[in-house]
């Protein structure tokens, strides 16, 4: 069975409730037990439990399916790994925003009291031509 895009994008061992390493039996015998229960003739009134039912078959077929495991636990894995990345990067540039914002607060308080000290030695200067007269 061809992996489709829409498979890719579901986590099929959480819908089967498996974990990764499951075998063959283990698949079969999860996929019967979730069927059961969202089968589209035990529940008519809703209207999700065919698309899930699908999902389920979809999933069983992927599993059971040597070569289409392998290639969806390959993407699996590959988006994953891709997510820690990005994550890393994400940590990288919270850092480095943290680090900017740290050094315009610290440019600003340079800058104050830079403008502070120029206001009190031109009152100082103003205090001084006012005291004497010409």
């Amino acid at each position: 069975m061809a992996v489709t895009e829409e498979l890719l994008q579901m986590d099929l061992y959480a819908l089967l409730g498996i974990e990764e390493k499951a075998a063959d039996k283990e698949v079969k015998k999860a996929y019967r037990q979730k069927a059961l229960s969202c089968h589209p003739d035990k529940n008519p009134d809703n209207p999700r439990a065919a698309e899930l039912f699908h999902q389920l078959s979809q999933a069983l077929e992927v599993l059971t399916d040597a070569a289409a495991r392998a290639a969806y636990d390959k993407v699996r894995k590959a988006k994953k790994q891709a997510a820690e990345r990005t994550q890393k990067l994400d940590e990288k540039r919270k850092k480095v925003k943290l680090d900017l914002e740290a050094r315009e607060r610290q440019a600003q308080a340079q800058a104050q009291g830079s403008e502070e000290e120029e206001e009190s030695r031109s009152s100082r200067t103003l205090g001084q031509e006012v005291a004497e007269p010409w």
